[in-house]
């Protein structure tokens, strides 16, 4: 097992426990699909060490070596949409509070009166 960094150390405990959930969930449906570990590391590339670090949830396992399970397994499309943009609540929030006041007043001002 490599040797931890200090960033690993210092993950919140909820992020280690989702960690944790992401890789039994990968090894249900690892399960669910009668892959053994073997198969799966095969389909993979990788060794079967590696398997089972990514469903003990361990936090040093690459997200190339996770992209590559859920693509094995057929649920990759779900990965590009973790972090879009439109999703970001927080970061349109953001986004609306850093637009000029000129064009936030104009806009109360236009709906005020929109028909």
């Amino acid at each position: 097992m490599p040797k931890a960094s200090r960033s690993y150390r210092a993950l919140p405990t909820i992020t280690i426990d989702l960690l944790e959930k992401l890789g039994r969930d990968i090894a249900v449906a690892r399960k669910r699909r009668h892959l053994s570990m073997r198969d799966m590391a095969a389909r993979m590339m990788v060794n079967l060490k590696t398997v089972q670090r990514l469903e003990k949830g361990d936090p040093t396992v690459g997200i190339g070596i996770v992209a590559g399970a859920l693509w094995i397994l057929g649920l990759d499309r779900r990965l590009g949409d973790l972090v879009a943009p439109e999703s970001d609540t927080t970061g349109l929030q953001e986004d609306i509070k850093n637009l000029p006041r000129d064009f936030r007043k104009a806009k109360k001002r236009a709906d005020k009166y929109d028909f």
